[in-house]
């Protein structure tokens, strides 16, 4: 009867525990649909966002399923403008130098934003005048020629959200890495197990174990074993405990 009881503890902590993770992240996908920037912007059409940045100051609204975002640039922040100070600053370079490495530090920065982005766009004028915009990781336009005042883009909201109703936050759920399940050992030893994923490599994991044995005297032993993962969250192992014995385990993966 004792031994019953200890099982059905552990059964409902092992649910329980599963309940609560799943739980948890339900709650962070529906907080990120609800607090997501377009989300908001597409309720409200009456609400701005703007975003300050060291290079331009950004503001977005949704007007019928239009996202609208004006850039307004800041020329002497530019990768060029930033480039032609520094050479107006080395006419005196001795007394400038801390000016210029501090620039030098800015325009190490602009060329890596614009470099790192997937989208960039030349343009060239009727005056034979070069505009080089790009996109930031945000996904705002942003000036890389220091003649550009200001930028208006107009795009489908379906373009950026396809379907707003499956927006969803990634979640890894490996983060959590608990395991439960039972086990073997090759001294006629079983009970239950309880693991802590330290680091997997493809299918094959490292665990840090509390294995649960002899439920009249409620024993228990710490191991360290090697998992296989076999299908979906199920996974055999292997490993050595405590008390110094070899074991076999079944799991199931949270």
């Amino acid at each position: 009867m004792k031994y019953i009881k200890i099982a059905l503890v552990i059964v409902i902590i092992a649910v329980l525990s599963f309940g609560g993770l799943k739980g948890y992240n339900y709650f962070k996908q529906w907080e990120a649909n609800r607090f997501s920037e377009i989300n908001m912007l597409r309720t409200n059409q009456d609400l701005m966002l703007k975003k300050v940045t060291s290079l331009s100051e950004s503001i977005t609204r949704i007007v019928n399923d239009i996202i609208k975002t004006t850039v307004e640039a800041k020329p002497d922040k530019t990768y060029a403008g930033l480039k032609d100070e520094i050479i107006e600053l080395r006419k005196d370079e001795d007394a400038n130098k801390d000016e210029i490495a501090k620039l030098k530090e800015q325009l190490s920065e602009r060329r890596k934003a614009f470099l790192a982005s997937d989208d960039t766009i030349l343009i060239k004028t009727i005056d034979d005048d070069t505009l080089l915009i790009y996109r930031d990781t945000e996904g705002t336009l942003q000036p890389a020629s220091d003649n550009i005042v200001k930028i208006i883009e107009h795009r489908e909201l379906s373009s950026v959200v396809p379907i707003l109703a499956e927006e969803k936050i990634e979640i890894d759920k490996t983060s959590y890495n608990l395991k439960a399940g039972g086990y073997y050992s090759f001294d006629g030893t079983y009970g239950v197990i309880i693991s802590k994923e330290i680091f997997s490599i493809k299918s094959y994991s490292a665990n840090a174990s509390l294995l649960l044995s002899d439920f009249k005297d409620f024993k228990f032993a710490v191991g360290a074993d090697v998992g296989y993962s076999v299908r979906d969250n199920l996974e055999i192992g292997v490993g050595y405990n405590t008390l110094k014995e070899f074991y076999v385990k079944l799991q199931y993966s949270f």
